[in-house]
């Protein structure tokens, strides 16, 4: 007798945690070598025991329950769909009930009751995931995320700085499922208190685009790669197998004009520190990849869209803003490839690989985005051009940006059947709307540029003065011409 949801007493904290996780269910029932109970744990419980001390490779029959609620096999009679049943159930429960006889040998297990529901209005998490770490949730993607894993039913811990201020997820504070902890991920005590009780990590965090990368680059260094190291490794050794990572499709750099869409195995040729630093991020999270930490990859295509943090630094939003105020859409270039995907459909990416099963995201890297919207500068700039019928495109000559790539999205369309449900389009008539509503006036503040934000900032730590200080417009730079469009 072995099922999923059962263990020896010998086996270690740390795998009882993992096949949890690859389960369906919240918890483990630990037998000895002859299937008498020893006790039962819940995933919490034993996070809890890490927490407090234990080794991860001590023996989880010292953090079991001893004396847990069982049923009693002669009350008990399995029909054809009670595992079924079970399973399809597990997501609104806690609790793995040993079934056991007369002798304290274990003949099934079934489910307990959720001794901690969701809200009544929250619809039931998928894959066991209950309570999210999102790092960074209060940035231009994350406060999108936020709302769409809140919606989902999902419990959500943002750790942030606040480096570009708390806009974007002010709002969600009254939210009882919602707690804000300001402060970052390169400290051991703040990402220990972000991590206690979660199941899962998202980590949006770092400074973000290839210009406000290079204002600090020992910084960067800390934001974009220490903190990476040191979040995922707490998290491997507490037991947190699910942890989701934002990467970049700009790791691809550079690409021969003749080159095929690039698909995640294909080689990278980073042009900019960002890139680089993700890269190498992403090596860290493989070499730490086990059946015990499970890290799934995700390398984003320049991200568009409106977002509670707006930023007006990227370029899928720069054109249509200049569209709108200046009627001109510049285009420095132009035969530069970008793949594109709208900060919604972003998200949603994030959402559903934490509802699939681990099996099919772990240990996975994964382009987001769609084959579809693979443009030319120029061709983007065409699009937003029509959406705004008094802006003409102005060509200039010299090239401020020399990467170029087209990316291959099959991979995620075939694993999470992922479509971008948003275009290019659709977003440029959505601002187009907000611009004509007075929404965006002062696009051009230094809020909605993180360059501008850090670069008025000495060593990243004066942002919330730059911001409220907020009543000049950006210094447009000449690396600034073509924004990179990073999230």
């Amino acid at each position: 007798m072995r099922w999923p949801v059962t263990a020896d007493a010998g086996t270690s904290i740390r795998t009882a945690i993992a096949r949890i996780d690859r389960s369906d269910y919240r918890g483990i029932v630990v037998v000895d070598d002859e299937d008498r109970l020893v006790g039962t744990a819940t995933v919490d419980r034993l996070r809890q025991a890490l927490r407090d001390g234990a080794a991860p490779d001590a023996p989880v029959a010292t953090a079991v329950d001893e004396e847990p609620t069982v049923v009693d096999a002669s009350d008990w009679r399995r029909t054809a769909d009670t595992d079924s049943e079970a399973r399809e159930n597990a997501a609104d429960e806690t609790v793995v009930t040993p079934v056991v006889d007369e002798d304290g040998t274990v003949i099934d297990v079934t489910v307990a009751e959720r001794l901690d529901r969701p809200a009544a209005d929250a619809e039931p998490t998928a894959a066991g995931v209950g309570r999210v770490l999102v790092v960074g949730g209060a940035g231009y993607l994350g406060s999108v995320l936020c709302r769409q894993l809140l919606d989902e039913g999902y419990d959500v811990r943002v750790l942030d700085p606040l480096l570009y201020g708390d806009g974007g997820i002010a709002a969600l504070t009254d939210n009882d499922r919602f707690t804000l902890l300001r402060d970052d991920a390169r400290s051991v005590d703040a990402v220990l208190e972000a991590i206690d009780g979660v199941d899962a990590v998202v980590h949006l965090g770092g400074i973000v685009g290839d210009p406000a990368s290079e204002i600090d680059p020992e910084k960067t260094l800390e934001y974009n790669l220490h903190s990476t190291q040191l979040l995922a490794s707490l998290c491997k050794y507490h037991g947190i197998t699910r942890f989701l990572f934002a990467s970049t499709c700009s790791v691809y750099g550079r690409s021969d004009g003749d080159t095929g869409r690039l698909s995640e195995d294909d080689a990278r040729n980073p042009v900019s520190l960002y890139a680089r630093l993700k890269i190498q991020s992403e090596r860290v999270l493989r070499e730490l990849a086990d059946e015990h930490f499970s890290p799934t990859i995700l390398r984003m295509a320049t991200v568009y869209g409106r977002s509670p943090r707006m930023r007006f630094d990227l370029v899928g939003n720069i054109l249509p803003a200049k569209a709108h105020s200046e009627d001109v859409v510049p285009v420095f270039g132009g035969d530069q490839y970008r793949p594109n995907v709208h900060v919604a459909d972003a998200a949603r990416a994030y959402v559903e690989c934490l509802a699939a099963p681990i099996e099919d995201v772990g240990d996975a890297v994964f382009n987001v985005g769609s084959n579809e919207q693979n443009y030319r500068i120029d061709e983007l700039a065409t699009i937003v051009e029509d959406c705004f019928p008094d802006a003409s495109i102005e060509y200039h000559d010299e090239l401020t940006d020399e990467r170029s790539y087209r990316v291959e999205f099959d991979r995620i369309r075939s694993v999470l059947d992922f479509e971008p449900e948003r275009t290019v389009r659709d977003h440029c008539l959505e601002l187009r709307e907000a611009f004509e509503a007075g929404l965006y006036d002062e696009y051009t503040a230094t809020r909605y540029n993180n360059y501008e934000t850090l670069d008025r900032a000495p060593n990243f730590e004066n942002t919330t003065a730059v911001l409220e200080s907020d009543d000049e417009p950006t210094t447009e730079r000449p690396h600034e011409k073509l924004p990179s469009g990073e999230v």
